[in-house]
């Protein structure tokens, strides 16, 4: 009896020795999925207040790998301050990865945050500011090729055009529906660059709506014959070469240059009618830009078939210059002084005339005018009977004329462009400057619109004096754009 109560006490012995009094052991699988972590308890806070802001504790990220993995005890975060509970931030929670691989951990999307400029436009309210309204810009066709820094285009269009004369006093002879009436067909391709333009346009004109009638010779033994017959004619062609402070442009153009419509660009000659314009002449340009506010053209022009004539062009250009920045001058001089190379003693004529533009308002009116000289230092031979009666042959020298226009160009969205303009020269009728009419006016006016019925179609109208006369022509010009 004492022997087996003696061995119970030792067994108990060896069983209280074998038990551990505080470790908690944990044992690792080889397999990971089937990992178990002890639940582990938080240090309590001393504070009943600090409890509503202490932290929650990070749960661990368990990797898939072969090792061991031991539990870490969280450690509980440090009671707070009440008053720190606003700045407290939330603890990012780890995501656990049930694979083989990294354990990735993705972060929550935060919201949007919405500014106070959005909340405003959102909001709607009472009292509204009016928005000015863009200006109106015509849509700029998208070139047909480019390539590289060069685009090539091409336009094609048509014209009609047609005049009637309101016969006031003069009689009317021909008694016709129209007085003008023709069309035209034009076509041009050009090239541009950021330092090169060139262009080459054509104009076709059908032969039974242009009053031009063509020579035609059959044979050498039969009389030449004419007939109407299709007129094509080169109008441009020409390369224009631009630097920052040179520029040089060769071929053939028109030099028309007016303020308005009908009267004006008098340093070329004089010419004025509805939509009129200079013969286009074959020339050699050189341009200077000293400054950015004057700019220098300075053209010689071929006038003959044989270069036996030429004349000289020279255009300044001045724009906002101190004190008169809104104002727009060009001063330009022509002579065809080239003409004493072939022939010393040829006639020698200068034009000269002044330009200016000045808006009134911005980009909507503007007032414009031009005064010129028109042949200065020119002389011209005469006949006339000496008091033997024999007829002589003596020069003569010519007077100079001073034309003046003005006028007013309003533009607006109703009509693109309306143009009053008016011209002076003083007598007229003893000048060269008159057509052969009667009733020969020393003031002449014009009035211009013009309007855009479509992206493809334009309509231009005019009323104006007929020639130099005191009667006046109603006409209108109608294009219509194919490409």
């Amino acid at each position: 009896m004492k022997k087996t109560i003696f061995i119970s006490l030792l067994l108990a012995t060896f069983a209280l020795a074998a038990e551990p009094a505080t470790a908690v052991k944990t044992t690792t699988p080889t397999n990971a999925a089937t990992v178990k972590n002890e639940p582990v308890k938080a240090a309590p806070a001393t504070d009943s207040k600090a409890q509503a802001v202490t932290a929650p504790a990070k749960e661990n990220v368990v990797a898939d790998t072969s090792a061991k993995a031991e539990a870490t005890p969280a450690k509980a975060l440090p009671a707070a301050d009440s008053n720190a509970q606003a700045a407290t931030a939330p603890a990012k929670e780890n995501v656990v990865a049930d694979t083989s691989a990294k354990a990735e951990v993705t972060p929550a999307k935060a919201e949007p945050a919405v500014s106070a400029t959005e909340k405003t436009a959102a909001t709607p309210t009472k009292n509204k500011k009016k928005v000015k309204k863009a200006k109106k810009v015509k849509a700029k066709k998208a070139p047909l090729i480019t390539a590289g820094a060069f685009k090539f285009d091409m336009n094609s269009d048509f014209e009609i055009q047609a005049g009637k004369v309101l016969w006031a006093s003069e009689d009317d002879k021909n008694r016709y529906n129209m007085e003008e009436w023709f069309g035209r067909a034009n076509l041009a391709f050009f090239t541009q660059s950021e330092n090169f333009d060139g262009k080459i346009s054509m104009s076709v004109y059908p032969g039974d709506l242009i009053d031009k009638k063509t020579v035609v010779a059959n044979s050498d033994t039969t009389p030449k014959e004419t007939e109407m017959r299709e007129v094509i004619e080169l109008n441009e062609a020409w390369a224009w070469q631009r630097t920052k402070y040179l520029n040089f442009k060769l071929g053939r153009w028109e030099n028309t240059d007016k303020n308005g419509d009908y009267f004006g660009g008098y340093v070329d000659g004089y010419l004025n009618g509805f939509k009129s314009t200079f013969d286009p002449e074959n020339m050699i340009q050189f341009g200077f830009t000293p400054t950015e506010n004057l700019s220098v053209d300075l053209a010689l022009i071929s006038t003959g078939p044989y270069l036996n004539t030429g004349d000289l062009r020279i255009v300044a250009h001045f724009s906002q210059l101190s004190s008169i920045e809104a104002l727009n001058i060009d001063l330009a001089l022509r002579t065809n002084i080239f003409d004493k190379v072939y022939d010393h003693e040829s006639d020698v004529r200068t034009n000269i005339s002044v330009k200016v533009n000045i808006p009134l308002l911005e980009d909507k009116l503007f007032l414009f005018g031009e005064v010129a000289m028109l042949g200065l230092g020119g002389d011209s031979t005469e006949l006339y009977i000496d008091n033997n009666g024999i007829v002589k042959e003596r020069d003569v020298v010519v007077d100079w004329k001073m034309p003046i226009t003005g006028g007013l160009m309003l533009k607006n969205t109703v009509v693109d462009r309306i143009i009053l303009e008016a011209e002076y020269i003083a007598d007229r009728s003893e000048s060269e400057y008159h057509s052969n009419s009667k009733h020969i006016k020393d003031v002449l006016g014009a009035f211009y619109i013009e309007k855009d019925l479509t992206s493809r179609f334009t309509l231009s109208a005019g009323v104006h004096n007929h020639g130099s006369s005191k009667d006046w022509v109603i006409n209108g010009n109608l294009i219509g754009r194919i490409n």
